[in-house]
């Protein structure tokens, strides 16, 4: 009997990489077995060029996009903030873009699992599994969604309300979920008596030799990902301008959904002699790139739930590239360097603290870290997953892969 299982996202599944891994390791799987597995995807403006170019076998649906934050008027925000002041969420779920989400569902044959990338499209998945009551919903809650952007007082009076009864109401009738960290684990389980297990981000493994450091010429720090005043990114510019005058150079690959956040972040970083801004690239190439660099950087402060109990893309990517970590001492991610010795915590959250690790660390252990990284590598990558979903697909699903 075929296994019918679709991945539902409200992101492009080619630019996000836990999903579109995710994927992947669902095709691993069906290789693994052999299985008579059907995999769908519905997929918020994803190009089929694009989705082919994963090399996956798997029938795409397409819905539009919506507005972003960057795109809406003040007064569509106003009018957000409204509906979710007096509680009407049904304008929020049920979007102009999404209405043609049910059609696409019932378009396929009868799934078997839904796996919901997003939390704003499982009322659609619970509305299909009361339908299709054989149908088994696992949700990625890979961050607490609540608090996303806690230091927002009109993001929290409007989509954090919002997101609290996503979870209130659509969580009970979920019947997996994952997440990234023990913290966030912790925090489902207390507040929406919801059991997640841990599914870390790891990238596909990647054959590289650590590229030594000879002299201190130039040490090259990476850091990659998205910037926004929650992550205290302008602090970067600070730590640029401290390592004036040292072997350091800071080297910033930079996305935000923040209108004008990166525009503004480019301006400053201009005048800033020791910092590079590079461009983005594909995420398949985000690894290779990155071995160029010698120390991959996390940065963050504690500054929201969210970021306190982080265990982001990055640091997995940074290890699969051979680069030595500097992070500041997040509980998760540091218990992580900590026990792999693959990089250096810094001794507080300030940029200050940040620039003074670096002053302290010489190239021998900068090398003994890169090393300590391609240990970490052999076992830190997207096969590490393949055991574990194949465990929550038959074990705790109950799903028949054969």
């Amino acid at each position: 009997m075929m296994c019918e299982i679709c991945v539902i996202c409200d992101h492009d599944i080619t630019k996000k990489p836990r999903s579109s891994r995710m994927l992947k390791l669902l095709d691993m799987l069906r290789h693994k077995h052999r299985a008579k597995m059907h995999l769908n995807v519905i997929s918020k403006a994803c190009e089929q060029g694009d989705f082919k170019a994963l090399h996956i076998q798997a029938h795409l649906l397409n819905f539009p996009s919506d507005k972003s934050s960057k795109q809406r008027t003040k007064a569509e925000n106003e009018m957000i903030i409204k509906y979710c002041e007096i509680g009407d969420f049904k304008p929020l779920i049920f979007t102009q873009n999404r209405q043609i989400l049910p059609t696409l569902l019932d378009s396929l044959n009868p799934q078997d699992v839904l796996i919901v990338e997003d939390i704003t499209l499982l009322p659609f998945a619970v509305s299909y599994k009361n339908t299709h009551t054989s149908c088994k919903i696992l949700i990625d809650l890979r961050e607490f969604y609540p608090l996303e952007y806690e230091n927002d007082t009109e993001w929290l009076r409007s989509f954090g309300r919002f997101f609290s009864h996503l979870c209130q109401t659509y969580l009970p009738y979920v019947d997996l979920a994952i997440s990234v960290s023990e913290g966030l684990c912790e925090r489902y389980r207390s507040e929406f008596h919801i059991i997640c297990d841990i599914f870390y981000s790891l990238p596909p493994f990647f054959d590289i030799t650590p590229k030594i450091l000879q002299d201190t010429k130039e040490i090259k720090i990476l850091y990659h990902g998205f910037i926004s005043p929650d992550r205290s990114s302008m602090e970067l510019l600070e730590l640029a301008e401290l390592l004036c005058g040292t072997h350091y150079r800071l080297y910033i690959m930079a996305l935000s959904n923040q209108r004008g956040f990166l525009e503004e972040f480019c301006k400053r970083a201009d005048s800033i002699p020791t910092l590079t801004m590079l461009a983005p690239v594909r995420l398949p190439d985000i690894i290779p790139t990155s071995a160029q660099y010698d120390i991959g950087l996390i940065p963050f402060k504690p500054t929201t739930f969210n970021l306190a109990h982080c265990m982001p893309n990055k640091l997995f990517e940074y290890i699969q590239s051979r680069l030595a970590i500097l992070t500041t001492p997040l509980q998760d991610v540091s218990a992580f360097v900590q026990s792999h010795k693959c990089g250096v915590i810094t001794q507080g959250f300030e940029v200050q603290d940040i620039a003074q690790s670096l002053l302290n660390l010489s190239i021998e252990d900068i090398n003994i870290y890169k090393m300590q990284a391609q240990k970490a590598a052999q076992k830190w990558h997207l096969e590490a997953n393949l055991s574990i979903l194949e465990n929550l697909l038959c074990n705790k699903l109950g799903i028949s892969i054969e």
